[in-house]
């Protein structure tokens, strides 16, 4: 039997160890260039739509620019606008988390539809994964990856929706 241990980035370097050559914030950086220079009608419509200067806009998301920086409201609001969350991921996967999309809790529904649901979305994420896994020849495509990712998804926000709808029927404490 093999045993993995995980340690991460933070916590697995002693102070005579180096650090591994990775630039922290580096992908969020380039995450914030790419959602204002990719938004539909430019980084100046999008600027207009935060209500921010264009040029302000445009210097506060320039990797070589070192006296504008985007702050976290900026960042906030500019994913907010833009609809465009791939600075909340990439600060996510710099910190070694995930995100997830929140969705309603079934809290108030049917016990038996909330698992029922659960039990669905759990198919689909191994139906998803079962597909890239019999088709990879040459390796899984983006498509796969993009829908098991999906499905993965789904699949926890279930999770989250049954754990809120048993918590919905926890009996109260008795009193002392």
């Amino acid at each position: 039997m093999r045993t993995n241990i995980s340690i991460d980035e933070a916590h697995g370097y002693g102070a005579d160890e180096p650090v591994p050559d990775k630039l922290r914030g580096h992908d969020a950086a380039v995450a914030a260039y790419d959602t204002a220079h990719g938004y539909d009608g430019g980084i100046a419509a999008l600027a207009k739509r935060m209500g921010h200067n264009a040029n302000t806009l445009t210097h506060k998301v320039n990797l070589q620019n070192a006296t504008h920086h985007l702050t976290l409201r900026d960042a906030i609001e500019l994913q907010w606008q833009s609809r465009d969350y791939r600075i909340l991921h990439a600060m996510a996967g710099e910190l070694q988390h995930v995100c997830i999309r929140a969705t309603p809790a079934h809290s108030e529904g049917d016990p038996i539809d909330t698992l029922v649901q659960l039990q669905m979305a759990f198919a689909d994420y191994v139906q998803a994964l079962g597909e890239a896994l019999t088709r990879r020849k040459d390796g899984v495509s983006r498509n796969q990856m993009r829908k098991a990712e999906h499905h993965a998804a789904e699949a926890v926000a279930n999770i989250g929706h049954s754990l809120a709808m048993l918590r919905g029927l926890m009996r109260e404490e008795p009193k002392a």
